[in-house]
């Protein structure tokens, strides 16, 4: 299980423990890596949404090079674009943090048994009409103007100076774009924003 949030990972362990699982918890991408290389994992438990642990494209990686492992994407933040790219990689079991102990129990028991299980959490975010970055609620909008200015070529003390903010400031809002979005460079986010909508291809500047 790999989970940096403390209540999240107690229960969760708790309830893996109930069910006769013994768990190993990693709270980084470092020893996530070493756990996989030592142990036999049954089940890999994780949210691509969480900073310095695993992103969707480490993830997919991982299960094509793991692909007897079963794993459960258990996440607060994750939209249809997120889910058709892990359902098309073959992560078809996918729950929300918020998903109660029965639905989180069904979701472990079909994750176990090779079956693909979305809570219906996640089914409810998949029969949405079809959803744009921003209006999915996932980027604030001066997240979103940072994107735009990004795929225009725009450097991050370029951005800072047109915003009339801190560097760092700047650095920061990028960092929580890439967590939330699951990306890890400036090219694989602004792939994931022309295939949202939020960008147009002749805006994008490599």
């Amino acid at each position: 299980m790999t989970d940096t949030q403390y209540l999240t990972s107690k229960a969760l362990k708790s309830l893996l423990a109930s069910r006769g699982f013994s768990v190993q918890v990693a709270t980084d991408g470092k020893e996530l890596r070493r756990l996989l290389r030592q142990l036999r994992i049954t089940l890999l438990v994780t949210d691509h949404t969480i900073a310095d642990v695993i992103s969707i494209t480490e993830l997919i990686s991982m299960k094509k090079n793991l692909p007897e492992t079963p794993v459960l994407v258990l996440t607060s933040e994750i939209n249809q674009m997120q889910i058709r790219e892990l359902h098309n990689a073959g992560l078809r079991n996918v729950s929300l943090k918020t998903d109660d102990r029965d639905e989180l129990i069904r979701a472990v028991e079909a994750a176990l048994k090779g079956r693909q299980h979305y809570s219906d959490g996640v089914l409810d975010i998949l029969l949405r009409k079809q959803e744009s970055i921003d209006t999915n609620g996932l980027l604030t909008k001066s997240e979103v103007e940072i994107v735009r200015q990004i795929a225009t070529g725009l450097t991050t003390k370029e951005i800072a100076v047109r915003k009339q903010i801190s560097f760092h400031t700047v650095m920061t809002h990028r960092k929580n774009i890439f967590r939330k979005l699951g990306v890890t460079s400036s090219s694989e986010l602004l792939m994931y924003a022309m295939k949202a909508g939020l960008i147009d291809s002749v805006e994008c500047h490599s």
